[in-house]
């Protein structure tokens, strides 16, 4: 404690620092008052370029050091301790005087770590929807382990694509990490740990029988078509104990990174000398493997732009007893959360480690974090006047153009044969299913004018006009927001925008949520509306409406605008090419959406030798090296942009693919497209009516592979071309798989 009783030095005191030469560099340095077990308790001064205030009693002891601002992070060697009644008389005389000896203690490098933190819905979500890992799905499913997204509304918490996250405390834990040597072995079984996690299904390392100390390469299973999984239920484990190794409710804040799987896919195909390299080019990797000492050494604020920094003294470690000693870190964010502090991504615990250096690109997949405020955001290009738009579907970006002029007040021109479709990065002319997320554009200019909007969808034939009544897209929509409390904590809370009570006569309104208030921060990646497409409308083209009103529940129109409602000075605009939009003169404004929540179809219909089908339920085929085998299928889906019933050249089935694959983890390649469908005829119905088509061959050399007899496998998968706005509909594909034999004859 302070002894305010006896005389002690007070002030700024100057410091000289003895030795010190122009032109070098000046050490800072804090004095800190150190307690009876010679450990630093608090900070007592700063060295601010000329001189140290200090504010001490006689009786205490105050250390002079490197200036940090945890206090544990100072070694007792770095520290300089002096008695205060000692020095009392001399420090006042004189200053503080400091021999070079001390304060070059004072100088320690500096090292800093840089990051951005995401919400991002789970990586792995990708690889369960993969064709290859269907059958997991439904077993998975089963057991009642739901996808995880189906535990969000779509509109309120969990983006498909990541979004900044702006507020929040970001930990850093400094890893010290050493190893005798590297043994691969090890480091692949314990990925695999980590990794089983996961509800997908990890295959097993097979290493090579190759006599110690290392077991020779490891062997992964053949690469399926696609690069993320590697892997496929045939090459894998089982369903069984992919079920058993899946926990009923995943830990979204300790979630492995996707690069430790494809690190883990990596390493399994490697022999030693190239993993060894493969490891020391990742030492992120040895914090897994290795023996490491954890410790915290600060905390950094998220930034508005998602990112953080922070820097601290680095004091010099020993290794000598060790090899491959590296320095990694793992961070942990936490949110104040309706006032609680709540962690929403533990990096600790989720075994992600980044290299020093590395910018940390931190993806949390917990639905309670709170993404940035999103503002209106930029317009999109229109005129000088303020106006309402349909923005984009699903996500930004989806500019949906590919629809006719508006003629009238719901109302549009003879729609086109692809009229209503989407042309995304994996296919053209695409129908719209599932559930759509509506963004709509409200001028901030309209805040007073425009009160409510209204969406209603109704089915259009191919001249334009509505058929039967419009249906008022009417499910509750919420908003979250974040508020300032009284005591200055920022929590978040859910904005209803309606429904709303009638207004004036009109139902279905809901209120437009502006940006002009403190209490309007808005979370980003929100929808005005989610229009079920799969629910309660049939597959066909639609015709999308928004209207909007004023506070009094009046219908708005533009000024001098054709149809029902009070003129207004706005305009409705809609996009007519990806970069630009047109004003729609009239008082609602009108959309072609054509909708289709029909499933691709497909059948495996037989099997062939030489080209002669069969459709034995058990076959064991017999032939010479140069015998083929082929199957007869159909892949199609029954609408498309050219159809008429029989087939067509644009079709809703994306593509088709047939591969096989020998025993257990055998080889496996394709059958190719069938006969005189060539691979760039994607999109084109094969066997929709009519017999089955026969698919490319293989010769039974080339599938035994030397062996003379063995059980094979084909599988067909059919593509579809559905599009949620955000993404390809990977649940309405077809699969099948039959079972043979084959032997090879002398």
């Amino acid at each position: 404690m302070v002894n305010k009783r006896n005389p002690s030095p007070k002030g700024t005191l100057p410091v000289t620092f003895v030795g010190r030469e122009d032109g070098e560099e000046t050490p800072c340095f804090a004095a800190y008052l150190i307690d009876d077990n010679g450990r630093p308790v608090k900070k007592i001064g700063q060295y601010n370029g000329e001189g140290i205030r200090l504010d001490v009693g006689r009786d205490d002891v105050v250390g002079f050091g490197p200036d940090v601002e945890d206090l544990g992070s100072l070694s007792r060697s770095s520290l300089t301790q002096y008695r205060v009644a000692q020095y009392a008389e001399s420090w006042k005389a004189q200053g503080i005087v400091l021999p070079r000896p001390v304060w070059e203690l004072f100088f320690l490098p500096l090292v800093c770590v840089t990051g951005s933190v995401k919400k991002c819905s789970p990586w792995f979500w990708k690889v369960i929807d993969d064709f290859q890992l269907q059958p997991v799905v439904a077993a998975i499913n089963e057991f009642n382990i739901r996808p995880i997204s189906y535990d969000f509304q779509p509109q309120l918490h969990f983006p498909v694509t990541c979004q900044t996250i702006c507020d929040g405390e970001v930990e850093i834990y400094e890893r010290e990490c050493c190893c005798h040597e590297i043994l691969i072995p090890d480091l692949v079984w314990r990925l695999r740990d980590i990794l089983e996690v996961l509800p997908i299904p990890i295959p097993d390392p097979i290493p090579d029988p190759i006599p110690d100390p290392f077991p020779g390469p490891i062997k992964r299973p053949l690469p399926g078509p696609d690069p993320l999984p590697d892997f496929d239920l045939a090459r894998g484990k089982s369903v069984a104990r992919a079920i058993e190794k899946a926990p009923a409710r995943l830990d979204l804040n300790a979630v492995p990174p996707e690069r430790l799987l494809r690190d883990y896919q990596a390493l399994i195909a490697m022999p030693e000398a190239e993993a060894q390299k493969y490891v020391h080019a990742r030492p992120y990797l040895l914090a897994i493997h290795c023996h490491c000492s954890v410790r915290k050494v600060g905390q950094a604020p998220i930034q508005p732009g998602g990112t953080f920094s922070f820097c601290y003294p680095l004091y010099p470690i020993i290794l000598y007893p060790y090899h491959h000693c590296v320095r990694t870190y793992a961070y942990v964010v936490k949110q104040v959360i309706n006032g609680v502090s709540t962690v929403v991504y533990d990096g600790l615990a989720a075994n992600e480690y980044f290299a020093a250096g590395e910018p940390a690109e931190i993806h949390t997949y917990n639905s309670k974090a709170r993404t940035c405020t999103d503002g209106p955001g930029e317009p999109p290009p229109g005129g000088d006047l303020p106006f309402v738009m349909l923005e984009h579907v699903g996500q930004y970006g989806t500019f949906h153009h590919n629809f006719p002029v508006q003629t009238g007040v719901s109302q549009l021109a003879a729609l086109d044969a692809n009229d209503g479709t989407y042309t995304t990065g994996y296919a053209p002319d695409c129908p719209w299913g599932g559930a759509l997320g509506l963004r709509l554009w409200v001028s901030p200019e309209l805040q007073g004018v425009v009160e409510y909007y209204r969406i209603k969808a109704v089915p259009v034939n191919d001249a334009g006009q509505p058929v039967g009544a419009p249906e008022v897209l009417d499910d509750p929509v919420s908003w979250s927001k974040l508020v300032t409390l009284p005591g200055g904590d920022i929590v978040a809370a859910s904005e209803a925008l309606g429904p709303v009570p009638p207004v004036g006569g009109e139902s279905g309104l809901y209120r437009v949520p502006y940006w002009s208030s403190p209490d309007h921060r808005y979370l980003s990646g929100q929808y005005h509306q989610v229009w079920y497409t799969d629910r309660d409308f049939d597959s066909g083209k639609h015709m999308l409406i928004v209207e909007v009103f004023d506070a009094g529940g009046n219908q708005l129109k533009p000024n001098g605008a054709a149809g029902p409602g009070n003129n207004a000075n706005f305009q409705f605009r809609r996009w007519v090419s990806a970069a630009n939009t047109d004003p729609v003169p009239f008082a609602d404004l009108a959309h072609a959406f054509w909708l289709d929540n029909i499933p691709v179809s497909g059948d495996i219909v037989d099997l062939r030798l030489n080209g002669a089908p069969n459709t034995a339920e058990c076959q064991f085929l017999t032939g010479t090296s140069t015998s083929t085998f082929s199957i007869g299928f159909r892949a199609y889906h029954v609408n498309g942009v050219e159809h008429a019933g029989d087939g067509d050249d644009n079709s809703f089935m994306r593509r088709y693919s047939i591969s096989w694959q020998r025993g257990l983890n055998g080889s496996s390649g394709s059958l190719g497209f069938a006969p005189g469908v060539a691979p760039a005829s994607d999109h084109t119905d094969v066997g929709e009516t009519g017999g089955p088509v026969a698919s490319g061959t293989q010769t039974f050399g080339t599938m035994l592979g030397g062996k003379p007899k063995c059980t094979f496998s084909v599988h067909l998968h059919v593509q579809a071309k559905h599009f949620t706005g955000k993404s390809r509909i990977q649940g309405y594909d077809y699969h099948e798989t039959a079972s043979f034999a084959l032997e090879q004859g002398v």
